[in-house]
């Protein structure tokens, strides 16, 4: 198995991509709980709470919760634009 790649900068994009989503469908941590659940997924909602304030979390949760909340799409150009304003927030350096 390949090595986890994590960087700072991902990791806020994928938090920032998420809590955006959430919002936008006001969708709080224990509905997205709830919501999982029904798909067969089980987190606590602490530990999916730190999973999405990390954006630390593999790519099958990271799809489940596209899922429970119901998202139809997600482009590339909408992720590299939060990528880079995490960039942006981090000086300029995505990390290793």
């Amino acid at each position: 198995m390949g090595k986890l790649i994590t960087t700072p900068t991902m990791g806020k994009t994928v938090k920032r991509l998420i809590r955006s989503q959430m919002a936008a469908k006001s969708i709080e941590y224990k509905e997205l709980v709830k919501r999982l659940e029904e798909l067969g997924v089980y987190q606590n909602v602490s530990t999916l709470r730190t999973k999405i304030s990390t954006g630390t979390m593999g790519v099958q949760l990271f799809l489940y919760i596209q899922m429970a909340m119901g998202v139809k799409q997600i482009t590339l150009e909408q992720v590299r634009d939060i990528f880079e304003d995490a960039l942006d927030d981090d000086g300029g350096e995505a990390g290793e």
